[in-house]
């Protein structure tokens, strides 16, 4: 089959813990529902898991619960495009095919995967809360002697598609480039805590929100760092939204990224015998790295200042031990119904937290085993090191320890070292990326994609990042522990594992582009696979909190950084625990994510790793001379394709505020239960507001409405 990529085949869905006469039931279902569409079929399963969740707060809450969280993971998959079917040994799954299928176009397979994504962002459409959110932004209120709304910040697709017209019958390259410049001038905002958009009076993260709703992957806040920005065209009135984008913290292990900076073994073996670094020069860096790490962490509770220099067995044995009483004091912690010593940084401001408050945090279950855990490969790696001769003889030792077993894992201890003092501050996720209708149709993607490589957003990294006190670092220092705001990587993966997307072939160099300052390149790297949880609803998580809370007595996942990976997937993990899966097949896509990385001035990577001569130039392009190169670029050529500029003439603020409201009607379908128990669907397509019903009056939208009932 042409495209179409190698799946490891269906695996068995065999929730152990659930009672054979449940299994059974839940087979009937997948056997009864077989035939149906694959979106009514997963609309069927998700009124079983409600139907379950609500036994669950009369009788056997664990039962009930365990059967509703079933129902909705497999409503989850099925709506995700998975293929769920039985034989005589159970219930089989198998994740969705993210290639085109046979005689499918890679335009169609996107359309497949996009529809499957919208399910349930449509459903958090559909919510009250959200839209009593979206009705308030699109509601016309007065602000400094104008009505204004949310739409006010999106552009006239008709009056701008105008303006590039004029622009395009401009008489010289020059002139043409000149008027675009006119049309089209980027600011770069960023969308702290309480400001507020000069225009309209809104709180920038609430016109940011909103705008996040028109993505076809669900919005759930993300833990760790996350900083939000506009990109709003400063020529345009009222500067409308060009785009958004969100950094936030990046993933710890991205297998892609972490080749391509030089954080594993084999990458940096193959600079050093390529001659790009001195071995004597990588040796000396890798034990500072180490000792450093070890440095860092308070051990005065767990071993001598003398252990520390010359560690024995004993010691490390000593270690294990505390490592496995700060385990056992966490979960006393947690199961203590006492407020008077601390668990964890909840509730804290940091900056009033002084040493002495790091010191009581370090001595909390949670960092008392970590410390522990932490100091006995450290200590482990620097006497190997050591005894390899990396004092008196550098290179030679370091030629040594890539062909010894134990010098190969002292080596990796201490590239990981390097990692974690620079991945949490100087790197950062592109988690969010995109243009607004009508820039959408002008590859206003890429724009945005290049202003976050720009100075303006490195700046505006580093003023919110400065003199931020690292709070995982701190507890495990027992002292206050400050790290470099100074953002030199950026990475992100496309959302869809097939064709092109906006990074592809994203690259503006200083040799074709002499305004620049630095090369901006976002460069494709291996594809990323592992797990994923994308394709899991809030509303299965939320079920799988309540039967962790059910069956323990109290709630096991903290949002507490320092307890391992995001809550989110932590609390996935627990929950299929729960059902009695203990492997991450249903976790595991068919396909390879693109991961692309940018850096944001010439040899970024090599100053983060430090084996060779720092960086002369370490200054990023301003978003100016970006958006100047992007016109000529992209702009330009974009506007002289046939129907560009018809289709710009069609969007504007009621293309998406229609679309919004034809989805979360969708999505309010899906969940709206008849008297009966069965969904129905309305024959009536409106949103009714306190005041007045708004009704979904496009035609276009209207013979959508249509499709989606057949």
């Amino acid at each position: 089959m042409k495209n179409q990529e190698k799946t490891n085949g269906p695996s068995y869905f065999f929730p152990s813990k659930i009672s054979e006469g449940g299994r059974k039931r839940i087979q009937q279902k997948v056997e009864d529902t077989k035939n149906i569409d694959f979106e009514e079929r997963a609309r069927e399963f998700r009124r079983f898991a409600d139907k379950f969740s609500m036994l669950a707060t009369d009788t056997d809450a664990c039962g009930n619960l365990r059967m509703a969280v079933a129902y909705s993971i497999l409503s989850d998959l099925i709506a995700q495009g998975w293929k769920i079917d039985f034989n005589d040994f159970g219930i089989t799954v198998e994740s969705a095919s993210f290639s085109p299928l046979e005689g499918e176009t890679v335009d169609h397979a996107k359309k497949r995967i996009r529809a499957g994504l919208e399910i349930a962002s449509n459903r958090q459409l559909g919510e009250a809360s959200v839209q009593d959110f979206m009705k308030r932004m699109e509601r016309e209120r007065p602000f400094e002697g104008k009505k204004v709304s949310i739409l006010s910040l999106i552009d006239n697709g008709a009056d701008l598609a105008s303006a590039l017209q004029q622009a395009q019958n401009s008489q010289t390259r020059e002139g043409r480039m000149d008027a675009l410049g006119k049309i089209v001038r980027p600011v770069l905002q960023e969308c702290s805590t309480d400001a507020r958009c000069e225009y309209t009076g809104f709180k920038l993260q609430d016109i940011w929100r909103y705008f996040r709703y028109t993505w076809s992957l669900e919005y759930n806040p993300l833990p760790g760092r996350t900083q939000r920005f506009l990109l709003r065209n400063g020529a345009r009135k009222n500067h409308p939204v060009i785009g958004i984008a969100m950094l936030a913290s990046p993933t710890a292990n991205l297998g892609s990224r972490d080749r391509w900076i030089g954080w594993q073994v084999d990458a940096l073996s193959e600079k050093i015998m390529a001659g790009e670094y001195e071995a004597a020069r990588v040796g000396k860096r890798l034990l500072i790295a180490l000792e450093n790490a070890i440095n860092d962490i308070r051990h005065d509770d767990l071993i001598t200042d003398d252990e520390i220099v010359h560690p024995t067995f004993d010691t490390l044995i000593r270690l294990e031990r505390g490592a496995a009483e700060g385990a056992a004091q966490r979960k006393r912690d947690l199961s203590s119904t006492e407020d008077n010593e601390p668990i964890d940084i909840r509730g804290y401001k940091k900056e009033e937290i002084g040493d002495d408050g790091w010191r009581r945090l370090s001595e909390t279950g949670l960092f008392r085993k970590k410390r522990a855990e932490q100091l006995a490969p450290l200590l482990k790696a620097v006497q190997t090191l050591v005894q390899l001769g990396i004092r008196k003889e550098p290179a030679a030792a370091t030629y040594l320890a890539f062909t010894d077993k134990n010098g190969q894992s002292a080596i990796r201890v201490a590239l990981n070292e390097i990692k974690k003092r620079h991945l949490a501050t100087e790197v950062a996720d592109l988690a969010v990326c995109g243009a607004i209708a009508p820039y959408n149709t002008l590859l206003g993607g890429k724009l945005v994609a290049l202003a976050m490589a720009s100075r303006e957003a490195r700046k505006l990294y580093g003023k919110r990042y400065s003199n931020q006190v690292s709070e995982i670092a701190s507890q495990i220092a027992g002292r206050s522990i400050v790290r470099s705001s100074d953002l030199k990587l950026i990475t992100t993966t496309s959302l869809y594992g097939v064709g092109s997307n906006q990074y592809s072939s994203l690259a503006l160099r200083r040799e074709r582009f002499e305004r620049l300052s630095a090369d901006v390149v976002w460069k494709k790297l291996e594809s990323g696979t592992g797990v994923s949880i994308t394709h899991l609803s809030e509303q299965t998580v939320t079920l799988m909190r309540q039967l962790g809370t059910a069956v323990y007595g109290r709630r096991r996942i903290n949002s507490v950084f320092g307890e391992g990976s995001s809550p989110r997937m932590r609390q996935i993990r627990e929950g299929l625990n729960l059902l009695g899966i203990n492997d991450d097949s249903l976790l595991k896509q068919s396909h390879g994510r693109k991961v692309y990385g940018c850096e944001l001035y010439k040899d970024a990577k090599d100053d983060m790793l430090g084996f060779g001569a720092r960086s002369k130039r370490r200054t990023s392009s301003t978003l100016r001379s970006i958006s100047n190169c992007w016109i000529e670029r992209w702009l330009s050529p974009r506007i002289d394709k046939p129907g560009i500029l018809d289709a710009t003439k069609n969007l504007g603020p009621h293309s998406i505020s229609e679309s919004l409201k034809l989805r979360a009607v969708k999505g309010g379908l899906a969940a709206q239960p008849s008297p009966d128990g069965e969904a129905t669907r309305s024959n009536t397509l409106s949103i009714n507001d306190n005041s007045s019903a708004v009704s979904i009056s496009s035609p276009a939208l209207k013979d959508a409405a249509t499709a989606s009932k057949t």
